[in-house]
């Protein structure tokens, strides 16, 4: 088994920046998106490995007070 190398990169939900990144090591596309969504605070969200994007994640809708 070989493991890849993801970049999950966590974005402002306001400008789109990104705020910052996470790289990790998974044995397939399927683990890194589950360990992507696990660390999902709400805030948009991308995948990445290599020159490859495998998902992007709209900011959730903040919920009035």
């Amino acid at each position: 088994m070989q493991l890849g190398g993801y970049r999950l990169y966590i974005m402002d939900r306001f400008s789109g920046h990104i705020e910052h990144r996470r790289e990790f090591l998974a044995a397939s596309d399927d683990d890194a998106l589950a360990v992507a969504e696990s660390w999902s605070t709400g805030q948009p969200m991308e995948l990445w490995l290599g020159s490859y994007k495998l998902k992007h994640w709209e900011a959730e809708a903040i919920a009035p007070d």
